[in-house]
């Protein structure tokens, strides 16, 4: 093939132009969601010793003990709300199943709820979900340990651990715990990884009860009957609103809810229970909202020396943050402030959960301290505002973190160049990419059976590849191009599958003009590796 040695120089030339560096580097974040993880069992769990490596990475500074969720405590609302700074009354996921517009029943079921809360996440935390189902567990560990490594091309990773969650509901109690201290392990390996001034914040949803499994939703369904609209514990939707107060009186005397709430004007929230009445104020002009009741006060507010005054967002979390029912005034008016928040708010009391066939032995959703009371801890230059909180309003995190870019991903992909000899062919391969954007590649690779000569070669491949699905295990990449052998070309496609684990990363490559084979690359340091193809072969490449 001779001639084609300029086609080499000139492609090499343009794969060593120099990139524009960047002075400043961002902060480097790393993001955990840890779902259904109580705030309430964590600190148990440490202080019996249980969780060793989280409780000394973050210490006393960085573990504030009493941080209260989105309500409802639910998961797809505080996933597709937190990182956006929404608040409740903004929140685009009420529930599982919830009224977009009650003018036109524009409903939307539990199966379009869980593809706009995993489609709402970042593009590598997507596929986090599968994590959570049984038979997939034993991914998640690795796949959390693995972001360490992608701190060198991404400024935020955001990581979702289902698996707390999913023990809690399907397992109970016992399983759940177990599940703290396996994110504990995974974690330290982590931490092991990474450098001193990686942020990193680690958060949960909401909490977990167990206790006392109650099937309500039949019950609501049957005693609601033809006027019900949707029911997703802990809002029904009603298909006529003026019965509101009808239903939450007869839903607190015919079934085994415990509270009920409904709007009672613009300005008040009312709620029935079985010693008396809660009316919740709010005062839109100066932003507060204020507690009163008729009976027994059964929230216990004024045992603590409230005593019906208007009280500011921050006033309601000093008041109540260690109490029974964290900032239920504030939680339960912001989320009847949501266009999509129903007619009525039904709620069970402490030890109490809605048993269902997914949530047999534990679960969430209410506004009691089991629920409410979820998990922050934070560590890094970037976080130093939120050490020794004594307690936080999680809906503000990422208002109150500044410079977050949720969709930063890197402008391009890394730049490489290889080599390697093959054993069994006895020939050399020399291949080198160039990215001119993020999930692009283009390249070459030319084969030669003579070391001493690259001015003819045996074979070049010339291709592109476009990246259509990543996490943090795995890549899949299609491309095309062709292969220039004895002066004659032939189109060509290639299919490439990646997995990730640690320093390791393992091709599995399939192209029409060649045999299947596998790579497996070991990466010394960030820019070089050790690679070898079908184990017959021995070479290096240098990425940047």
């Amino acid at each position: 093939m001779k001639g084609n040695s300029h086609i080499l120089l000139t492609l090499l030339l343009l794969f060593l132009i120099p990139q524009k560096s960047e002075c400043n580097d961002p902060p480097k974040f790393i993001l955990i969601h840890l779902d259904g993880a109580s705030g309430i069992y964590f600190m148990q769990e440490v202080e019996k010793g249980n969780l060793p490596n989280l409780s000394s990475y973050f210490g006393d500074a960085g573990i504030i003990d009493h941080t209260i969720t989105y309500f409802p405590s639910k998961t797809p609302t505080v996933i597709s709300s937190i990182r956006l700074g929404d608040s409740i009354r903004d929140a685009p996921l009420p529930g599982w199943e919830w009224v977009v517009d009650k003018t036109e029943d524009v409903i939307v079921r539990t199966a379009g709820t869980f593809l706009r809360m995993v489609f709402s996440t970042s593009r590598l935390s997507t596929t986090n979900i599968l994590y959570g189902i049984p038979v997939f567990h034993w991914l998640a560990g690795p796949a959390l340990v693995n972001t360490a490594d992608y701190l060198k091309d991404y400024d935020i990773l955001q990581f979702y651990w289902y698996n707390i969650d999913t023990q809690g509901h399907f397992n109970g109690k016992e399983s759940y715990l177990r599940e703290f201290a396996k994110f504990d392990r995974y974690f330290g390996k982590l931490t092991e990884r990474i450098d001193d001034d990686i942020n990193i914040i680690v958060y949960s949803d909401h909490g977990m009860t167990f206790g006392n499994g109650i099937e309500i939703d039949r019950a609501i369904k049957d005693l609601v009957g033809q006027d019900l609209k949707v029911y997703s514990y802990p809002v029904l939707y009603l298909k006529d609103s003026e019965k509101a107060e009808y239903y939450s009186m007869k839903l607190l005397m015919e079934s085994e809810i415990d509270f009920t709430f409904f709007r009672k004007s613009d300005t008040v929230l009312s709620g029935f229970h079985e010693d008396g009445e809660i009316y919740i104020n709010k005062n839109y002009d100066e932003q507060t909202i204020s507690y009163e009741f008729k009976g027994s006060d059964v929230l216990g507010y004024y045992e603590t020396g409230y005593n019906g005054e208007y009280l500011s967002q921050d006033e309601w979390l000093e008041l109540t943050y260690n109490s029974d029912y964290p900032m239920a005034p504030v939680a339960l008016f912001h989320f009847m402030d949501n266009p999509a928040s129903g007619d009525v708010i039904t709620l069970l009391d402490s030890g109490k959960y809605g048993k269902t066939v997914y949530s047999n032995k534990g679960n969430h959703g209410g506004f009691t301290v089991e629920d409410m009371k979820s998990l922050l801890l934070v560590r890094g230059p970037q976080l130093e505002y939120f050490y020794n909180k004594d307690a936080y309003w999680l809906p503000n995190l990422f208002n109150d973190i500044r410079g977050i870019n949720f969709e930063q991903h890197p402008p391009r992909e890394r730049h490489y160049l290889s080599t390697r000899y093959d054993f069994h062919k006895n020939h050399f391969a020399l291949k080198f990419s160039i990215s001119p954007k993020y999930r692009i590649k283009y390249g070459a690779t030319l084969y030669n059976s003579d070391l001493y000569s690259w001015k003819d070669f045996d074979r070049i491949d010339f291709w592109g590849k476009a990246d259509l699905f990543r996490s943090y295990l795995s890549r899949f990449w299609i491309g095309t191009g062709f292969e220039l052998k004895d002066n004659e070309s032939s189109p060509i496609l290639i299919l490439q599958y990646d997995i990730h684990i640690r320093k390791w990363v393992f091709h599995n490559s399939f192209a029409t003009n060649r045999p299947f084979y596998f790579r497996a690359s070991f990466e010394a340091t960030p820019w070089l590796a050790i690679e070898t193809v079908n184990f017959t072969s021995l070479g290096l490449r240098f990425d940047f």
